[in-house]
């Protein structure tokens, strides 16, 4: 066997939730979707020493992606050990390739997708004196201190007479559709085309498209009635993942090659696993429409009312429209709920959904879908002590008159009342039967106020809700006798007091569903319901 030191190198990359979601161009957020995941994939591999172990990285499969040449059998210059989410690991035969290799990246980056930022970290490393995993822990760990030490780049504001462009503020070197636009959204542009061009050749190849499109603006994504038309951003992320992949890993840390087979295996089963359940989401949409079962979307030019825009590891960003975003983040972390990663457990994952209007700033409705899942994630940690096969959860928040403060604010000045009573439940969980907190009484809620004696009923609903805004559970009783509903309020089962008060202890148990009315459409019949 050759033995001799290798340089571990850490690819990453800075800002990119600014980079990706910094305008409300869609063509251009998808763009920079692309532009991303070519840093850390064919731009990666294109700057890669020969004899390297890459074969076809658009492929899934380990097999078909790399061969079975190994670093330490001293045939190659390069091995990657492991791309995705937008970082990658690999081992250089030396020093000099890496340095090579960064220097190679770092420009490629600069020319072809300006105004984004890598971060790099070489580490020395001994095959057979040092442990793999605790030397890729400990260059993770100077990566992450580095990126959060590392002022960001302050480009050049142009010299003598220049003209901006109106959606970066830098110097303009072209137009696009008369308008100004900078070399960075140039790049973005000119990536939109070469993404959509790569997700619908994907998709062809794994689901019946029917004829469908992909939207590229959110103009295109349903109803438009100029400020009346909204969207939804969906932003997901998978439970404990850091967690899974290092108790993963400290399994396989025997051996160092062992170890790169592991985080291999790890890597594959997300990406696979991961992008099935978008697949399967996509699927179920495209049959909802083609079986008319959604009423009130019409598609334009038929192009899908839905668009992923960042879909890598384990996360996943897409907007769709506004009406949808409740019932396709639940599908999806349903689908997702359904799988088992290569440690056999299975995804359990959260979702934030905002639902903004289509010319709401692009970023503070990400912002607003992060801030969401974050909640989520709360309501899961809450959850998992009483549900030990882990929790399931969904926040979403409805930016109908604008967005002017950070969530918990909102919450606590529109949907808090005195004595910290609540009357949202909201994050729910999905998969938790004993808690009453749960998507399924939200969907009871919705479905019995479409039946006697709600049905046909709106005006009585929407008065409902501010009834329940004043807190009084007597009013409510009032509301219902002067209303001739002997039958109450749809119930809630293990909550007796909701059907005739509307509130049982600090909760309100129907705010959340009257308010959704008009921004949610559910997969009538449909899977995963």
């Amino acid at each position: 066997m050759f033995l001799m030191p290798y340089t571990l190198t850490v690819v990453d990359t800075r800002g990119i939730q600014k980079y990706i979601y910094g305008t409300n161009s869609l063509k251009q957020n998808v763009g920079a979707s692309y532009l991303v995941d070519c840093s850390t994939r064919h731009w990666l591999v294109d700057c890669l020493p020969y004899p390297h172990n890459v074969i076809n990285i658009d492929k899934i499969k380990p097999n078909e992606r790399i061969n079975r040449r190994k670093i330490e059998e001293g045939d190659l210059a390069a091995e990657l050990l492991y791309t995705g989410g937008g970082n990658a690991a690999l081992l250089f035969k030396d020093r000099e390739y890496a340095v090579e290799f960064a220097r190679c990246l770092t420009r490629k980056v600069l020319l072809e997708a300006p105004g984004l930022n890598l971060a790099l970290v070489h580490s020395d490393f001994d095959w057979e004196d040092h442990n793999l995993h605790e030397v890729l822990g400990e260059t993770m760990d100077t990566l992450a201190e580095r990126k959060a030490n590392q002022a960001a780049s302050t480009p050049m504001l142009g010299q003598g007479v220049t003209a901006a462009c109106v959606y970066t503020g830098m110097p303009a070197v072209g137009y696009v559709e008369d308008r100004l636009i900078s070399a960075e959204a140039a790049a973005k542009i000119n990536g939109a085309q070469k993404a959509n061009e790569r997700l619908e050749a994907q998709l062809k190849e794994e689901l019946d498209l029917r004829g469908h499109k992909i939207p590229m603006d959110f103009e295109e994504l349903g109803r438009t009635r100029g400020e009346s038309s909204y969207i939804a951003i969906v932003h997901s992320d998978g439970n404990r993942m850091g967690e899974r992949i290092t108790n993963y890993l400290s399994g396989h840390s025997s051996s160092n090659r062992s170890l790169i087979t592991a985080q291999r295996d790890f890597s594959y089963s997300i990406e696979k696993n991961f992008r099935e359940a978008l697949k399967e989401t996509t699927n179920q949409l495209i049959e909802a429409i083609s079986n008319e079962t959604l009423a009130g979307i019409e598609l334009r030019e038929n192009k899908l009312p839905f668009r992923p825009i960042v879909f890598g590891g384990d996360d996943l960003t897409f907007v769709c429209d506004g009406r949808l975003g409740l019932s396709l983040a639940v599908y999806y972390l349903r689908k997702l709920a359904e799988k088992r990663l290569v440690d056999d457990e299975p995804i359990y994952a959260r979702a934030g959904v905002a639902v903004v209007k289509t010319r709401f700033p692009f970023a503070r409705g990400y912002a607003l879908a992060e801030e969401l899942c974050s909640s989520a994630k709360k309501r899961v940690t809450e959850l998992k002590g009483r549900y030990k096969k882990g929790a399931i959860a969904l926040d979403w928040h409805f930016a109908t008159g604008g967005l002017l403060d950070d969530l918990g604010s909102i919450r606590k000045r529109e949907y808090t009342l005195p004595e910290n009573r609540y009357l949202y439940l909201r994050p729910l969980s999905l998969n938790c039967e004993e808690d009453w907190r749960s998507w399924a009484n939200f969907e009871r809620v919705v479905q019995g106020f479409q039946k006697e004696p709600w049905k046909d009923r709106r005006n009585k609903v929407k008065a409902l809700r501010e009834i329940l805004r004043t807190g009084s559970r007597d009013a409510v009783g009032w509301f219902l006798k002067a209303h001739s509903i002997a039958a109450g309020l749809p119930d809630i089962p293990e909550q007796p007091d909701m059907k005739s008060k509307g509130w049982q202890g600090e909760y309100c148990g129907y705010f959340d569903a009257i308010e959704a009315m008009d921004f949610y459409i559910p997969f009538e019949g449909g899977e995963g319901q």
